[in-house]
């Protein structure tokens, strides 16, 4: 299969795991070649830039820690070389505003603790007053989601579900966080945990629950609490997929009067006032 029919072909609804070998292959193969032409090319996560500084990968902090998690999942099926850099520097960025803003740090979806871990390792986990790592580490509350939620894939809820309920997630993340006194990392569904361990103050909130339904709820609970300066940085905000999301996202921040700003990383950020 040559580039010209792979891209002209129509589009199919497929997870990343039903897609061909060769498909994968043909892209990087064609982004490698592109390095002949420009000053820079990252790419990974579905991100591909050109000529673009991308100051944060060379910093020795951030390739340390981004190396030391690099394969630990792969996001997308090309798993391109740069795989969720972008998406690191977005969080460490939004993690530096809120040490400026004072107050605690929430994740709200953790899955194996990447994002959270390689924010400690840059901003210094002693500038931290505590980082709260919510997840059910057992996939998707069955009160807050439903196949109707992902129309453009409705497979994804029974393909997510595998990788988030892997056997044994919840202890390794429990001990990956272990040396640090000021992580907490709680198990259950999101809202009903925030009944039992509630944040004070916030300065960071990174809401990545995949779930439209079960967003808004933590939203119900959780905005107010954020401090002004603080930022809420949505994961799957711009992700075609994840439109449900983003639509009841615009309406609850609209009636606030806010707009999310839409990153080209899918992600979507709002700076509280």
């Amino acid at each position: 299969m040559n580039l010209k029919s792979l891209l002209t072909r129509p589009r199919r609804k497929v997870n990343d795991e039903q897609l061909s070998c060769t498909e994968p292959l043909l892209i990087n193969n064609v982004v490698e070649a592109l390095a002949d032409h420009h000053l820079s090319v990252s790419w990974g996560d579905r991100l591909l830039t050109l000529d673009k500084t991308a100051g944060f990968k060379d910093e020795p902090g951030f390739a340390r820690a981004f190396a030391a998690i690099r394969g630990s999942h792969q996001y997308d099926q090309y798993n391109g070389p740069d795989s969720i850099a972008w998406r690191l520097n977005t969080l460490v960025w939004a993690g530096h505003c809120a040490l400026r803003a004072g107050g605690e740090f929430v994740e709200c979806g953790t899955f194996k603790g990447d994002m959270a871990w390689v924010m400690l390792q840059m901003l210094g986990t002693e500038r931290i007053p505590r980082f709260w790592l919510f997840d059910s580490f057992d996939g998707f509350s069955p009160h807050y989601s439903t196949t109707e939620d992902y129309p453009d894939n409705p497979g994804f809820l029974e393909f997510a579900n595998k990788i988030y309920q892997q056997t044994g997630l919840y202890e390794y993340v429990r001990d990956r966080f272990a040396p640090y006194a000021n992580v907490r990392v709680v198990r259950g569904f999101l809202p009903e945990t925030l009944d039992i361990a509630m944040p004070g103050d916030v300065g960071f909130l990174h809401v990545d629950l995949n779930s439209p339904r079960a967003e808004i709820a933590v939203l119900e609970r959780l905005f107010d609490r954020v401090v002004p300066g603080g930022v809420i940085v949505f994961d799957d905000y711009g992700w075609k997929m994840f439109r449900r999301q983003k639509e009841a996202e615009d309406v609850f921040m609209a009636a606030r009067g806010y707009q999310i700003l839409e990153l080209p990383t899918g992600q979507g950020m709002v700076i509280k006032r």
